[in-house]
C-alpha cells in the first residue's frame, strides 16, 4: 500500500490505532508507510522501536509526507495544531479529526473551505481492536479513499458510517462515552455482590463473565431488527427472580436516566466545541 498515513498527536489512541493496523497484514499496512508525531522525542523514540515506524516531532514534515493525517490531539489542543497546518500545503491531503464535539465547518475556518476533513469517532475499546467507530464526510470520497478510511479503523474493531454530522454525538452518547456506562453498572453490581460473601476478585471474574456472555448472545441475535429486550424476555420469566429485578430498574425509571444521560453527554460535547471555537 503505497499511500502514507501520518498520525499527528500518537498518544494512547493513535499509538492503538498503529498497533491495531500492523497487527497482521490482512490489510496491507507497512511500517514504513506510517508517520507519526509526539510532543517529545523520548515519545517518538519509543514509537519507533515499538512499532517501527517514522516517527519524530516535526509535524510539518508529517504533513508534507502524508497522504492521510489523523489529528489525535485533544480538542483543547486543536487550535494550535491547525494554526499550524493552516501554513502547510494540503492540496490532495485527507484530513481525519478524532476530537470530539469541533465540527467540519470549525476546521473549515482555519484550513480553508477546500480543506477534506472526515471525523471520526473510536472508543477506548481501541486498545483491544474491539471499538466501534462512527465515521462521517460532507466531502463526496472515492470509493479507495472510504476503503481506507475503513481498513484504518476496522483494524480496530467495527465502523458505522454516519449520514448526517450529527450523528457523531450520538455515537459519542452511545459508545464514546458509552463503555463507561456499563462499567459504571458493573462497578454497582460488584459493590452489592459483597453481601453474599464473595472476595472482590471473585466478582470482578464474575461480573466479567457475565458482561461477556451479553455481549457474546447479544451479538448472535439474528432477529431483524434486533432488540435486547428479546433476551430480557427470555431470561425473565413471570413471577422469576430476573422479573423483580427488572421491575425495580423500571420503578426508578432507568431507562429515563439513561436517556437523560446521553442527552447530557451529547449537550456537553456541543457545549465543549462551542466554547473551545468562539474565537476560530
Amino acid at each position: 500500500m503505497a499511500t502514507t498515513i501520518g498520525f499527528l498527536g500518537a498518544g494512547h489512541l493513535g499509538s492503538a490505532i498503529i498497533s491495531g493496523m500492523l497487527a497482521d497484514g490482512a490489510n496491507g499496512f507497512s511500517a514504513k508507510h506510517i508517520h507519526a508525531t509526539c510532543k517529545s522525542a523520548a515519545s517518538a523514540a519509543y514509537l519507533k522501536q515499538a512499532h517501527g515506524i517514522n516517527a519524530h516531532t516535526d509535524n510539518r514534515k508529517l504533513v508534507a509526507d502524508s497522504d492521510y493525517i489523523i489529528l489525535g490531539v485533544k480538542p483543547v489542543q486543536m487550535k494550535a495544531v491547525l494554526d499550524e497546518l493552516a501554513d502547510c500545503n494540503l492540496d490532495d491531503k485527507i484530513i481525519i479529526t478524532l476530537a470530539a464535539g469541533i465540527r467540519i465547518e470549525h476546521y473549515r475556518r482555519i484550513l480553508g473551505d477546500d480543506a477534506i476533513i472526515i471525523r471520526a469517532m473510536p472508543n477506548v475499546a481501541a486498545s483491544r481492536q474491539a471499538s466501534l467507530t462512527g465515521i462521517y464526510s460532507d466531502d463526496d470520497l472515492d470509493p479507495s479513499e472510504e476503503d481506507l478510511i475503513n481498513a484504518v479503523f476496522t483494524a480496530i474493531g467495527e465502523t458505522a458510517w454516519l449520514d448526517d454530522e450529527t450523528q457523531i454525538d450520538g455515537i459519542t452518547a452511545l459508545s464514546g462515552s458509552g463503555i463507561a456506562y456499563f462499567f459504571r453498572l458493573m462497578q454497582a453490581m460488584l459493590d452489592a455482590g459483597e453481601r453474599y460473601g464473595f472476595e472482590r476478585d471473585e466478582l470482578y471474574d464474575i461480573i466479567t463473565w457475565t458482561a461477556v456472555g451479553a455481549g457474546t448472545l447479544a451479538l448472535d441475535n439474528d432477529h431483524t431488527p434486533p432488540e435486547f429486550d428479546d433476551y430480557c424476555q427470555k431470561i425473565a420469566v413471570p413471577g422469576g427472580t430476573t422479573e423483580a429485578a427488572l421491575a425495580v430498574f423500571d420503578r426508578a425509571k432507568l431507562d429515563t436516566i439513561v436517556d437523560d444521560a446521553m442527552t447530557a453527554v451529547a449537550a456537553r460535547s456541543r457545549a465543549i466545541a462551542d466554547e473551545l471555537t468562539k474565537d476560530w
